[in-house]
């Protein structure tokens, strides 16, 4: 991989050797540039990108505001609007405070999301399209109509909407709905949409506005669920083979099971969602790119041999890594593992969790002095470096699972140093008594069992003939994980380390999925 003096220039802001495979987090990417350099294409996920999904579901760290941006460079679209995701929300939720008045259905509330969507993109978009288009003229006309000239903004159209919320919940109306309903779809704005709509067609344009996740949906409020259950439907309808407008919306897969429920029709509205899943041989492919982006900014004391590999697939991406990793990595237990599965298997098969932790481990070998000026790591560095990152990283798990799951880490802090990394249902059950139930304020064990499932911190048993526990978890199959009460069960590395659980057998535990040789489970 060769790039320009220019590309060079800009990775210099993102790349370091306190950090050799770059940002960990896409949000501190603002420039698509950038994110084109950093953004490795070669795997199941971007090409499913090819089939406009309406849906992006992803755990947190999984890339799904990478895949967000990915329209900036990847060329399906020839107008992208990016909303603020938690204005729009609110917008509609005010909404549907002023609807007191009436019934208020999802396909109301589908119709509400739909002006503040296109509405909130007509002041990006007149800005796109050219300035003797009929679609820009009438998007012109609409705007001024209410208030909204030259220079106005989303944040402007959220205020004109409010204003209407407020006047007709303050109106004698016997509904207030339909009122509303009327208001938002007025001549004006249907007629800019048409003309937009022909306008994109004749041309052969595609459009799409992007709504990222949020860190906390509070679903707990029904104005919120109503909602979300309008924007599904909403979204749902959208991104069809003949549409020329699309939308991509970003949903945490914490709250995956939480969503569908709310959904009017899961099957339709959830019909063209794609699931951030990603497997050893994608992880090894993305970090590997990041260190071929690194060795092109002329760093002293990479081996020479980098320059000479071709990373297009995976065995080579993973020769790759394993010119700077050492041959093996005695672990805790006093067994020898292959350095890059190591490494890995302290993952949730997380892009973010995976270059964390490489960065930290090139950060010890660096500070240890080991390295002579080379990034050639000893195998010191990496348990060092995989210790000082995992217990963030269960931190992070926590948030993410916070909303649904406040008590999880008190959960796991009493509970799992009471557990073997390998143990039956009727452990868990007995633990659940002696501990669980008070941590976890509940005496439904199953809801229990299934809060630790979720989170990843337990899984199923698959194999423990050979030198490792195989273990399978839920963050590796396109469904739930369910469990028998013959199935024997397993604590995941990173909990298992970090709180200190029983070992037996002196096995680790070696969760499908981290192995470059694993079979894909995945429906991608």
């Amino acid at each position: 991989m060769k790039i320009s003096d220019q590309q060079k220039e800009i990775l210099l802001d993102y790349f370091s050797e306190e950090e050799p495979f770059g940002p960990v987090n896409a949000a501190e990417i603002d420039d698509p540039k950038v994110l084109q350099l950093v953004f490795e294409q070669h795997n199941k996920l971007y090409r499913a990108l090819k089939k406009r999904p309406s849906i992006v579901v992803g755990r947190k760290g999984a890339g799904k505001t990478s895949y967000l941006h990915s329209v900036f460079f990847e060329g399906v679209y020839d107008y992208k609007i990016e909303l603020n995701t938690a204005k729009a929300l609110s917008s509609v939720i005010e909404a549907i405070g002023s609807m007191r008045g009436g019934a208020i259905f999802a396909e109301s509330v589908a119709e509400i999301w739909e002006n503040v969507l296109y509405t909130g993109a007509f002041p990006e978009l007149r800005k796109q399209l050219p300035k003797k288009s009929r679609a820009r003229k009438l998007i012109n006309d609409y705007l001024a109509k209410i208030g909204l000239r030259d220079g106005g903004t989303f944040d402007d159209v959220l205020w004109h909407m409010a204003d209407i919320f407020a006047e007709k919940s303050k109106s004698n109306t016997v509904n207030v709905v339909a009122e509303i309903l009327r208001v938002l779809a007025n001549n004006d704005f249907k007629k800019a949409y048409k003309a937009l709509c022909d306008e994109l067609n004749s041309n052969k344009k595609r459009a799409v506005i992007l709504l990222d996740t949020l860190d906390d949906f509070q679903l707990e409020l029904d104005d919120v669920s109503r909602a979300i259950q309008g924007l599904l439907k909403r979204i749902g309808e959208s991104n069809k083979p003949s549409n020329r407008i699309d939308i991509r919306f970003c949903l945490p897969a914490e709250l995956f099971h939480v969503f569908v429920p709310l959904s009017s029709n899961p099957n339709k509205d959830f019909k063209r969602k794609i699931l951030l899943h990603w497997v050893a041989s994608e992880l090894v492919m993305l970090a590997a790119h990041r260190l071929m982006l690194y060795s092109n900014l002329e760093i002293e004391g990479l081996p020479e041999e980098i320059n000479d590999i071709d990373i297009a697939n995976k065995n080579s991406a993973q020769k790759l890594l394993q010119l700077i990793l050492p041959d093996k990595v005695e672990c805790r237990l006093g067994v020898d593992e292959d350095a890059l599965g190591y490494i890995l298997r302290h993952t949730q098969l997380l892009p973010r969790h995976l270059l964390i932790i490489l960065n930290s481990i090139c950060d010890k070998n660096r500070k240890n002095g080991n390295s002579n000026g080379t990034l050639v790591i000893t195998e010191d560095a990496v348990r060092k470096g995989v210790r000082e990152v995992e217990d963030m990283i269960v931190q992070e798990i926590f948030v993410a699972f916070e909303g649904q799951y406040p008590l999880a880490k008190a959960v796991c802090e009493g509970c799992i140093p009471e557990l073997h990394n390998k143990f039956t249902q009727g452990d868990l059950e007995r633990v659940f008594r002696r501990e669980g139930k008070k941590l976890f304020q509940s005496d439904e064990f199953d809801d229990f069992q299934k809060m630790l499932i979720e989170i990843g911190a337990i899984g199923r048993v698959l194999n423990d003939k050979g030198r490792y526990i195989q273990g399978q978890f839920e963050y590796t199959v396109p469904y739930k994980l369910v469990t028998s009460t013959d199935d024997q069960l397993c604590i995941h590395p990173l909990f298992c380390e970090i709180y200190n659980a029983k070992i037996r057998d002196r096995k680790p535990v070696y969760p499908y999925g981290s192995r470059i040789e694993d079979r894909d489970l995945r429906e991608v």
